[in-house]
């Protein structure tokens, strides 16, 4: 606030120089009073338009980035309705499967991936760095991307299986499971997809505990925007004509180092992201039947 009053004071000072600097000078050169009126007049208003010049480029600037904006986030939109819509007619094709399951580990050892996700590991940590790659070109310069994908195992709990992106490596050493009904942020996920048909869910570290279940890795300030994605497998039945088996296999993330970083307008290219795991999912548990 202060910088703003020293410049608009600044910027009067000016104003008030040159009024009195040209008025002067007209009244030495020109005599008429008429003439000197419509001299000092034009002169004054030339130096008006120099002095908003920067304000006026500056909102013409937020115009055509608001603009942009709302023609990205419309084409956003129909590219993730064309998405959804292959998707679905897809496994309306693929035969019916049971939910999917991980294996049950012995007691004291921790619950193991899906098998097919584990021998793909290295495929599934290219598709994250597309994916950060993908969301570090729409977010503030200096921004921080990197991508992520939590695993629900025979314990009912989500793990990070994999991660990619800009981030800090000792996020292995401290990363928690998250239980899919007790932690705050992934019941905040699944009620985004009941109750408004939304398998994106903008959240992040810095929105409260109505939004973030804190963990260890917080310390790292990488999530303090975060988009959270609903990965389902799911089967159709014909004889019912609807959806059956719909189970929350994975859960991918796109986290970034600075506060609102994503956006409203993200939520639709995050949900073409998702559709595409949601495929590579379904695909992968039917094949093994």
């Amino acid at each position: 606030m202060l910088s703003t009053a020293r410049r608009e004071l600044t910027e009067s000072l000016i104003v008030s120089t040159m009024l009195g600097m040209v008025t002067a000078i007209a009244e030495w050169l020109i005599k008429d009073t008429l003439i000197r009126s419509i001299v000092v007049g034009c002169l004054l208003l030339g130096v008006l338009v120099v002095l908003l010049l920067p304000q006026i480029y500056q909102l013409v600037r937020s115009y055509n980035t608001l603009a942009s904006y709302k023609n990205f986030h419309e084409r956003s939109q129909i590219e993730h309705q064309l998405m959804h819509q292959v998707r679905d007619m897809c496994l309306e094709m693929l035969v019916s499967v049971p939910p999917y399951t991980t294996p049950i580990p012995n007691p004291g050892c921790i619950p193991a991936p899906y098998s097919l996700l584990q021998q793909n590991r290295d495929k599934i940590i290219t598709l994250l760095e597309r994916v950060a790659q993908l969301f570090q070109l729409l977010v503030p310069p200096g921004t921080r991307v990197w991508a992520c994908i939590r695993d629900r195992r025979a314990d009912d709990c989500y793990y990070t299986f994999a991660r990619a992106g800009k981030y800090n490596p000792n996020r292995s050493i401290s990363s928690r499971p998250m239980h899919k009904d007790d932690s705050r942020t992934i019941r905040c996920l699944k009620d985004s997809l009941e109750y408004k048909g939304v398998c994106v869910l903008i959240s992040g570290s810095k929105m409260g505990s109505q939004m973030w279940q804190r963990q260890p890795n917080d310390e790292y300030g990488e999530d303090q925007s975060v988009m959270l994605g609903a990965v389902l497998t799911k089967s159709w039945d014909h004889q019912k004509g609807k959806w059956s088996n719909p189970k929350l296999a994975w859960i991918i993330g796109v986290c970034a180092d600075t506060e609102n970083a994503f956006s409203e307008t993200h939520i639709p290219l995050m949900q073409c992201c998702i559709d595409m795991f949601s495929m590579l999912a379904n695909v992968m548990i039917r094949s093994t039947y």
